[in-house]
């Protein structure tokens, strides 16, 4: 579901959609529950991890016999995205 949801965002005009870093956010969460990382220092390991990391439409990765590896449509539609200055037709 929240590929469905980031595909959506992207087609509605290229909203921010966060690409967490899981592995790295669960780490972070535990040092700050064990009291290793206050939350200030949490906040910004969090932003800093995070910076690039931004769900921005790209074309679709098409990779020969691992059909399974390939981008999913529904998470990076671009063949329904408008271009820049275009205006998105209704058909």
């Amino acid at each position: 579901m929240a590929k469905v949801v980031e595909g959506h965002r992207r087609f509605l005009g290229f909203k921010k959609t966060i690409l967490l870093d899981r592995k790295l956010l669960v780490d972070l969460i535990d040092q700050c529950t064990s009291g290793s990382l206050n939350w200030d220092e949490f906040s910004s390991a969090v932003n800093e991890a995070h910076a690039g990391r931004m769900g921005n439409p790209t074309n679709r990765l098409m990779i020969q016999d691992r059909p399974t590896e390939e981008d999913y449509f529904y998470a990076n539609p671009e063949e329904c995205l408008q271009s820049l200055g275009e205006q998105l037709s209704s058909t």
